[in-house]
């Protein structure tokens, strides 16, 4: 039996039976439906489209807002990507915007970007019909390739919209077919996935000189497979498939999908995106002569909400990091010119830096690299070998920012 939030009357019990049954629920503005399946959200979705309004929708990896009209859907919005994916799939059909408007964000029976969406849609109709059925398709996919729904229901009957609206028998069996080839990867299990680079030689190998910049930049990491898909402007099911198979080969990790982080509960008055503050957070300077590298801990920091900054020269890093003020420094061992234990020799020559943490980074996870780090007085952390290790990196390295240069945000036991 479905769980509801609050304190509902029976009458609620007889909806939920309704659902479970197909047969037309009357959910109530503002009732919350948890531990649902997804056959139980799309039957809802079919029977509230006959009226107005946004469906929120969450699961313990995502939130969405779909707005419902008509028998169809006309909006489809994910928390927290909503800006990103609406200005990547504009700039891939041409449209660049020089400034994106500030969105209220407080009404939880409005997406947050339909003023926006209905301004664009008037000058590029053409256009956004065919953005806003690729992002309500992407949304879709992502979707049904989870389970254990919670929805609420918010009814917007005062809405005029002249957006197209996508019927939502033909979009279940275009999704339907597609989440049937999703389920044969190996690896792959989710559009939002992220892709971290493993073997770069091999990369380099199988995707050529003219491709490799590019993958090695969405391959750090933080980007989506469905991003990525964007990157290269093919189907994010082409880009699924070729990412799976250099997965299986070990030349790529797709790392797992990670519980949504929120400040509200689902149903609440508002609905609002937080964005992650990095300003007065701790920063964080690394020392490493890979550019790869560099690149996916800066941008895994980042996103994190630290500040970052790095060198790839050992010989200059001391006076860039006298300059920076760093809370935590990461340092390479085998780098040309100047190795990391000589480098850490220089770092507390420095006064104003011989208490700063520091931490080795080395592939060579072995006893006396850990040992010579302790006699240092350094942390050591051993690079992921292959994909499997990747996972366990970066909790490893999670962990110890939070002991060693927490956030604001996280809390010390």
């Amino acid at each position: 039996m479905i769980a509801m939030t609050g304190s509902l009357p029976n009458s609620d019990l007889v909806s939920n039976n309704a659902l479970n049954n197909n047969v037309a629920p009357n959910l109530a503005d503002g009732q919350v439906v948890r531990n649902a399946t997804l056959h139980i959200l799309l039957a809802a979705m079919r029977v509230m489209s006959r009226s107005t309004g946004v469906i929120q929708v969450e699961t313990k990896h995502h939130r969405w807002k779909l707005l419902l009209r008509g028998g169809g859907l006309v909006l489809a919005e994910e928390e927290g990507q909503v800006i990103p994916t609406l200005v990547r799939k504009y700039n891939n059909k041409g449209i660049n915007f020089s400034r994106i408007p500030e969105w209220e964000q407080r009404q939880p029976n409005r997406p947050y970007c339909y003023p926006f969406v209905s301004n664009v849609y008037k000058k590029y109709p053409d256009i956004t019909k065919e953005v806003l059925k690729e992002i309500v398709l992407e949304n879709l996919l992502a979707l049904h390739l989870e389970d254990n729904f919670s929805f609420v229901w918010q009814p917007a009957q005062d809405l005029k919209t002249d957006l197209p609206i996508l019927q939502l028998s033909m979009l279940e069996n275009a999704i339907a077919n597609e989440v049937k080839q999703w389920q044969k990867f190996a690896c792959v299990k989710h559009p939002y996935q992220v892709v971290q680079l493993v073997d770069a030689a091999n990369l380099l190998a199988r995707v050529g000189n003219d491709n490799f910049p590019v993958f090695a930049k969405v391959t750090t990491g933080q980007d989506r497979i469905s991003a990525i898909a964007d990157t290269f402007k093919q189907p994010t099911y082409r880009t699924a498939l070729l990412l799976d198979k250099l997965a299986q080969k070990n030349i790529v990790s797709i790392l797992p999908l990670q519980e949504r982080r929120s400040e509200h509960e689902i149903g609440a008055r508002y609905f609002v995106n937080l964005p992650v503050a990095t300003k007065n957070e701790p920063k964080v300077f690394i020392v490493d002569d890979s550019p790869v590298l560099l690149q996916q801990m800066q941008r895994l920091l980042t996103n994190w909400g630290y500040q970052v900054d790095f060198t790839d020269n050992a010989e200059a890093a001391t006076e860039k990091i006298l300059d920076y003020k760093p809370s935590i420094v990461f340092i390479d061992i085998n780098m040309p010119s100047l190795n990391g234990f000589d480098l850490i020799k220089q770092i507390r020559r420095q006064r104003d830096l011989s208490t700063l943490s520091l931490v080795l980074v080395t592939a060579e996870n072995s006893m006396t690299n850990n040992f010579r780090a302790r006699w240092a007085n350094c942390r050591f952390l051993a690079k992921p070998r292959s994909s499997s290790d990747t996972p366990k990196f970066r909790d490893e390295l999670r962990n110890l920012l939070r002991e060693l240069a927490p956030l604001s945000t996280d809390t010390l036991v």
